[in-house]
């Protein structure tokens, strides 16, 4: 055990299984401060240089990311891939229980979440750990010096441990590129540039949104503008001014303040607008851009679904190459097996459900399962389902008799003998049913109800 230059106890050489890195760094906390584009760009040129020092940025990155949208756009990004759940297999496919098991675990979604944050800060370094429980720690990544392949113990210093050399290379893994500084660094600007229009448009709302005040005293009755200052103040937060009554104020309106408002709104849109290309690919399916919904919407659909399936790609290689030979150090089953995501049934509207159902049973013949049909559309059966059924079949059977032997439809009337009345000018032969309102509830029934005609006992 040996002591820093702070007097904090840095323990070296532990046991691998319980951490080779994890107790030995001094973290500080972020340093919160206002940013504007030119901190941002010292801290690019710093974490350039050649010691690659990135506390300045990813001191920057983790403020910016206090940004409501941005982070919102982030989890979306994370969603993509998380959602998909994986599995480990073997050679014939089967799941292997042991490793199920592991995978359900809370830790291998926090180990998924910081392996793909490493395309918002350009790296991630992860030790994995079995004490006595599987666990992760992501090295913070101030403390990383990726040209060096180094983690320093102090996030200013220069010692550290070297990760991409054995023994620690055999529980430690990094993913990235060592010249990579992440999505957040080209997402700042835009983050900078709507903070900045926020604090010139909650001003304008200040000045322009509440009305000025204007008082007058005697100018040479200080006793009596001291008293209309302090009553000033207590009539609330709107701006004001105490002035002599021989003086004269005088407010000069900017003309434009009519669609200032609108400017500093349309700045906001802008920035969020290029955030969300920029990490999701599009717009359309996080801010509505306007038009209704359409083929547009479907291509932008698309286009972030593409970025999707190449995450959760890269998230298998490196599960697959990195994770999985450290799983093996530590001693889990996962020779011969491989990381696979559990394949998604399509997701289709009940509407479109139902317009198969109809095609294939009507066009082509199809025999269909009634209780599939039931499942599948979310419609309760009856109880009295069976009933029903051979109801059907008996109403049928007697439509296929011959016509001699068909009653008499019941609404049709009969002959009579008695003169016909004159009728009036607006009067028909029957009273016509007024017509009534069908909901797509209704239609959606009927349909059901047809096609249920048609198909065979459950």
């Amino acid at each position: 055990m040996s002591s820093n230059n702070n007097g904090v106890n840095i323990k070296r050489n532990m046991n691998p299984e319980n951490g080779i890195v994890i107790q030995q760094l001094v973290v500080r906390p972020v340093v919160r401060q206002s940013q504007d584009i030119g901190k941002w760009r010292s801290a690019l040129m710093h974490a350039e240089g050649l010691n690659g020092d990135r506390v300045p940025l990813y001191d920057l990155y983790d403020e910016l990311r206090l940004d409501g949208f941005l982070q919102s756009l982030i989890s979306k990004r994370i969603l993509g891939v998380t959602k998909c759940e994986l599995m480990f297999v073997d050679k014939e496919g089967q799941e292997i229980p042991a490793m199920k098991d592991l995978l359900k675990k809370k830790v291998i979604r926090d180990l998924r979440k910081e392996i793909i944050l490493h395309k918002f800060y350009g790296i991630s370094v992860i030790e994995l750990m079995k004490k006595p429980d599987f666990s992760m720690y992501s090295i913070p990544r101030k403390h990383i010096r990726p040209k060096l392949g180094r983690i320093v113990y102090e996030q200013y210093g220069v010692d550290g441990i070297d990760y991409r050399n054995p023994p620690v290379s055999n529980y430690v893994f990094e993913v990235g590129k060592y010249d990579n500084f992440g999505l957040l660094l080209e997402a700042a600007p835009y983050v900078i540039y709507k903070r900045g229009g926020f604090g010139d448009w909650a001003q304008y709302a200040e000045i322009f949104g509440m009305p000025f005040r204007k008082g007058k005293y005697n100018g040479y009755d200080q006793v009596a503008r001291q008293a209309l200052e302090s009553a000033l103040e207590k009539m609330g937060g709107a701006g004001f001014a105490a002035i002599p009554n021989e003086t004269d104020i005088e407010f000069i309106e900017n003309k434009n303040t009519a669609g200032s408002t609108d400017l500093y709104d349309s700045l906001r849109k802008a920035c969020n607008e290029e955030l969300s290309v920029l990490i999701l690919g599009q717009t359309e399916t996080t801010t509505k851009t306007g038009g209704s919904l359409g083929g547009n919407d479907d291509t932008h659909e698309a286009t972030e679904d593409e970025i999707n399936m190449d995450d959760r790609a890269e998230e298998l290689s490196i599960f697959n190459e990195q994770v999985k030979p450290i799983l093996r150090n530590l001693g889990y089953p996962v020779d011969g097996g491989e990381f696979i995501h559990k394949k998604d049934d399509e997701k289709i509207s009940i509407k479109d459900k139902v317009e198969i159902f109809i095609k294939l049973k009507k066009e082509y013949g199809l025999p269909m399962c009634d209780d599939h049909v039931y499942e599948e559309t979310g419609i309760p059966k009856p109880e009295d389902y069976e009933q029903q059924i051979n109801a059907r079949e008996s109403a049928q059977e007697k439509g296929n008799k011959p016509d001699s032997e068909e009653e008499p439809p019941t609404n049709v009337k009969k002959p009579t003998n008695k003169p016909a009345s004159p009728k009036e000018p607006n009067e028909t032969e029957e009273e016509e049913t007024p017509d009534m309102e069908i909901t797509w509830l209704d239609k959606f029934r009927m349909t059901l109800a047809d096609f249920f005609d048609q198909a065979p006992k459950g």
